[in-house]
C-alpha cells in the first residue's frame, strides 16, 4: 500500500503584499484584466467553446463568452486580481510602469 502524503508540500508565497500599486496604473490593471479575458475567450473558441446560458464540458458552452464590459463587476473582478497580481509581480522586482506620455 503507497502512502500518500496528506500535507500540502508547498506553499506558494503572498501574491505581493508588500508592493503598493500606484493609483496611476489602475487604468492599466483594467487594461491587462480585459486583455486576460479576451486572451481567455480567444482560447476557447479556438478549442470549440462557445457562448450558452450554461456551462456544459460535454456541450462545449460557457455563460462568459461575452465581452469583457458584459460581465458583471464580480466576474470581471477575477480578472482584475490576475491584472493586480502580475502588475505587483513587475514593480516587486524593481521594473517600473507609467503612463504613457509621463502623465
Amino acid at each position: 500500500m503507497i502512502r500518500r502524503n496528506r500535507r500540502q508540500p508547498w506553499t506558494p508565497p503572498p501574491p505581493g503584499s508588500d508592493v503598493k500599486v500606484p493609483d496611476s496604473l489602475h487604468a492599466l490593471i483594467e487594461i491587462l484584466a480585459e486583455e486576460a479575458h479576451d486572451n481567455w475567450a480567444r482560447q476557447r473558441l479556438s478549442e470549440g467553446w462557445r457562448y450558452g446560458p450554461r456551462l456544459s464540458r460535454r456541450r462545449r458552452t460557457h455563460p462568459l463568452l461575452i465581452p469583457y464590459s458584459a460581465l458583471t463587476h464580480e466576474q470581471q473582478e477575477a480578472d482584475r486580481v490576475v491584472a493586480m497580481g502580475s502588475v505587483k509581480v513587475i514593480l516587486r522586482h524593481g521594473y517600473t510602469l507609467q503612463e504613457p506620455g509621463g502623465r
